[in-house]
């Protein structure tokens, strides 16, 4: 019985040392999150309004269109850029990720995963006929503005060598503190939607340089601004379902302490009954 006794309250304290851990994880991912909204909430407003210049910039382009305004023809295979996370305890936040991924890739594609945890992923399961690139795994998940720049001039040669047929971010798009859900965005080519004023029609922009002149300027800052945008909502994304994970295990843990306590007082009041049974039974034996 005593042994009994000892392995419950073992698993008492194991219980609760966990707790801690899960409670400070939550408190770090709560404050984690309020910093990555700040962020996006700070860039998310800016990359929304480059990104209407760019969609009217491709609605005023009405001569020789530029070529990034249309898929790669005769070319087969697109480049998906996905974004997870570096670390795990963070609940089905990457599983989904990775089941999204497998749905919409298909042979001829190519994968360039960004995070530890899509580069481990992939790596032990690469997808059949599809091309697993590591190279964007350096930049981590939370490069400088000149690396993004860099990796955005990158893929843009890569996109006018008809390399792929278009380029698409996978990310996570937050919703709300508890509901995030994977989504695509397709970086290359341009397709925003624009909504034509009535006066456009009698009295268009006048616009100098020219639009597709000006599209070719701006559209490294827009693949900039859009690319780090999408990858800080899925680090907001990432922390929030963390501290729902954590809140889960905390509640999880309350539970199963209450449960053990239960289970600890049934069993010492049984051994305290025993002892109590032997004695009596032991001085009447003796009388």
């Amino acid at each position: 019985m005593a042994s009994g006794l000892n392995k419950t309250k073992r698993r008492i304290v194991s219980v609760k040392s966990t707790k801690k851990i899960t409670k400070a994880m939550g408190m770090v991912s709560t404050v984690k999150l309020k910093r990555y909204r700040d962020v996006f909430d700070a860039s998310n407003g800016y990359s929304l309004e480059i990104a209407k210049l760019m969609a009217e910039l491709f609605q005023q382009d009405m001569g020789e269109r530029t070529h990034y305004a249309s898929y790669n023809d005769g070319v087969e295979g697109t480049l998906y850029i996905l974004f997870t996370s570096d670390l795990g305890l963070c609940a089905g936040y990457n599983n989904e990720l990775f089941k999204y991924t497998d749905k919409v890739l298909k042979p001829g594609d190519t994968l360039m995963p960004l995070g530890q945890k899509g580069v481990n992923h992939y790596q032990r399961n690469e997808p059949k006929g599809v091309t697993v690139d590591l190279s964007l795994a350096p930049l981590g998940l939370d490069p400088d503005p000149a690396a993004v720049a860099r990796t955005m001039q990158s893929l843009k040669e890569d996109f006018n060598a008809k390399k792929y047929r278009n380029i698409v971010l996978i990310y996570t798009h937050y919703v709300n503190s508890l509901r995030f859900v994977p989504e695509e965005f397709q970086l290359l080519p341009v397709d925003m939607p624009f909504e034509r004023k009535a006066e456009d029609d009698y009295c268009p922009k006048i616009m100098e340089p020219d639009a597709k002149t000006m599209i070719h300027m701006l559209l490294p800052e827009y693949l900039a601004s859009l690319f780090a945008a999408k990858l800080t909502e899925s680090k907001v994304s990432e922390q929030a379902s963390r501290r729902s994970a954590m809140d889960k295990a905390n509640d999880n843990a309350d539970e199963l302490i209450e449960k053990l306590t239960i289970e600890y007082n049934k069993a010492r009041q049984g051994a305290i009954t025993q002892e109590i049974t032997e004695v009596v039974s032991g001085a009447k034996a003796q009388q």
